[in-house]
């Protein structure tokens, strides 16, 4: 190997390495389509109203579908990949998010807790019997999901949270509308929808 080979290939090397740390300190703007292939460790930022808040592929498992799951770092929520098309109360009674079937949507990830993510609006935070708190769903819009998770778009998200309320939109569940990124019982879930479990 020549010198010149040689400056150039540990040039390579610390441009690289930049590269890596850049990342790692979440400077790259999150973009769906890079998620949908990035590895394990991958991290972005997402600017949110409240300040940049980072993201990271926590898992990936690939086979004849490749499987990702993300974290909210700044929630500290795990994201799993897509569970498909499932009724509501079946998916409720059945734990599916807890459940050995969809291990790989999870990343078999087994440190962390997994549950169906609550959605009520944050308006009823504190009311309805609702926890005075935001809901898992309000945390991911405010932390910018939509702008890391692929496969969002056209697509509504079933949550744990029920309203019995009339004067709302619809006594039911609350779901989550992955184009629009809002919260409402107006599907009634009269037909399979999507799932997406949340972990700690």
């Amino acid at each position: 190997m020549s010198p010149t080979t040689t400056s150039l290939a540990f040039g390579w090397i610390a441009i690289a390495s930049c590269a890596r740390t850049e990342y790692a300190r979440g400077q790259e703007p999150c973009d769906p389509q890079v998620i949908a292939k990035a590895e394990t460790g991958y991290a972005c930022v997402v600017q949110t109203a409240s300040g940049p808040v980072s993201w990271r592929v926590e898992a990936v498992l690939a086979g004849s579908r490749t499987f990702r799951v993300v974290k909210d770092l700044k929630s500290g929520l795990y994201v799993s990949d897509d569970l498909g098309k499932h009724p509501h109360d079946p998916t409720v009674k059945q734990k599916l998010c807890e459940s050995p079937a969809y291990s790989n949507q999870r990343g078999n990830l087994t440190s962390v807790t997994w549950r169906m993510p609550s959605g009520y609006p944050r308006a009823l935070n504190g009311k309805n019997g609702f926890p005075d708190r935001d809901s898992d769903f309000v945390v991911l819009e405010q932390d910018g999901i939509r702008e890391v998770v692929p496969g969002l778009a056209n697509k509504v998200f079933m949550s744990s949270s029920e309203s019995s309320d009339p004067t709302e939109d619809g006594a039911g569940a609350y779901s989550y509308d992955g184009d629009f990124g809002g919260l409402d019982t107006s599907c009634g879930f009269n037909g399979n929808i999507s799932l997406r479990c949340v972990g700690q």
